[in-house]
């Protein structure tokens, strides 16, 4: 039996369909990996909540196997329960509302996810078109406050370089640990900062210890900077489906591939 993990946007919902969905022969594909069964994972920097209700609104009639979420920082079953979940330090993120309390006015949007919400602060450059990409998150424009007393699983900024650099820089100087991914979504960069020990490639490790899944049996596919950490710790099974925004790391993967279905598994 084996266990694909794929990313979901630019991977199983590939951006090349026109309809920006899952194709027909990709459905099709991950449908027949599970008759004959193979279990199929989405591994996605989205929260369950938003996957999760994706899945049954669109695709009523595939259901994953597990999700694993927020870019590794959780991992749930389809039935919702919880099997893994990392979430920030306290004096991390206090220490990041800080920072973005004093340079506001650089910072295009900010997104916080905790159990059960992830959505945005706000976005200085919302365009109503947008929601569909975010699956319905719409700027709430809630003050910062509104976390207070919330475990945080992770913050999501899009900014300059020069911003998130002085950011990191800062975090670093206060000796506070973390992990940080930057993605590329329809040419919007968003940065995500986690729990330092939070990857997918972590993620996928802990799902193996507790369902006792071999690593040979392990197959991960994705399209960006998020999936690296699935490449590296699985690379002789790993795919990458080629999209205009990931020629520098198409040779982080062994395997170069146009869409997922074509993936061969026997």
């Amino acid at each position: 039996m084996n266990w694909l993990f794929t990313d979901f946007d630019g991977t199983l919902r590939n951006s090349k369909d026109k309809e920006n969905g899952i194709s027909k022969n990709d459905m099709a594909f991950v449908k027949d990996l599970q008759k004959k069964g193979h279990k199929v994972i989405i591994s996605t920097g989205r929260p369950f909540e938003h996957i999760n209700d994706h899945m049954k609104e669109s695709y009523s009639d595939f259901l994953p196997d597990y999700y694993l979420t927020n870019a590794g920082a959780a991992i749930y079953d389809n039935k919702g329960n919880e099997l893994f979940a990392k979430y920030l330090d306290k004096d991390l993120v206090e220490e990041i509302i800080k920072f973005v309390k004093a340079n506001r006015e650089d910072i295009i949007s900010l997104v916080y996810s905790f159990k059960g919400e992830e959505d945005f602060f706000y976005h200085d450059a919302w365009k109503e078109e947008m929601s569909k990409t975010f699956m319905g998150m719409i700027p709430k424009n809630k003050p910062l406050s509104y976390i207070d007393g919330k475990e945080i699983i992770c913050f999501k900024m899009s900014c300059t370089t020069e911003t998130w650099n002085k950011l990191v820089n800062q975090l670093n100087e206060k000796g506070l640990k973390f992990s940080y991914v930057s993605n590329n979504l329809k040419e919007i960069t968003f940065n995500e900062i986690h729990n330092y020990e939070v990857s997918k490639g972590n993620a996928i490790r802990e799902m193996m210890k507790q369902l006792n899944i071999s690593e040979n049996d392990v197959i991960v596919a994705g399209d960006d900077n998020n999936d690296l950490s699935m490449f590296k710790e699985f690379y002789d099974n790993s795919y990458i489906v080629v999209q205009d925004h990931n020629v520098k790391i198409r040779d982080k993967a062994k395997n170069i591939i146009e869409k997922l279905s074509d993936i061969k598994i026997d």
